[in-house]
């Protein structure tokens, strides 16, 4: 490992996650890019600063009532608590959208998809 990258590693410590509260910051992570999967949508979008993470759920009425739509959004932000502490960018909001899909996957599936999204996602 060379110099730089331990630089690099030394300061790309992940800060405290923030969660995304203005419906403003929701509608700019809409417009960025995104992975599409069978259980959920993950929209990334890079804020420019060095804050650390935020993350925001979503949950339509598509995926069924307000018991379904609850356990989906626990679901997710158990991913969420897991995942990006370790794979999560400093300065990006991430935005995870569920689908049906996600509320009948299983959980071991879920956690490989979502940690390969966050691994493989190429970061500007």
């Amino acid at each position: 490992m060379t110099t730089k990258q331990k630089e690099q590693k030394k300061t790309s410590k992940i800060q405290k996650i923030d969660k995304i509260t203005k419906r403003q910051d929701y509608l700019r992570a809409s417009k960025s890019k995104y992975f599409r999967s069978n259980s959920f949508i993950i929209q990334f979008y890079n804020r420019a600063d060095t804050l650390g993470p935020r993350y925001g759920v979503t949950a339509t009425k598509k995926i069924g009532n307000a018991i379904k739509r609850n356990k989906a959004k626990r679901r997710i932000r158990n991913l969420v608590k897991d995942l990006l502490p370790k794979y999560g960018k400093n300065g990006y909001d991430y935005v995870f959208i569920a689908k049906e899909n996600l509320i009948n996957e299983d959980w071991k599936v879920l956690k490989e998809e979502s940690t390969s999204v966050l691994k493989d996602f190429k970061y500007e």
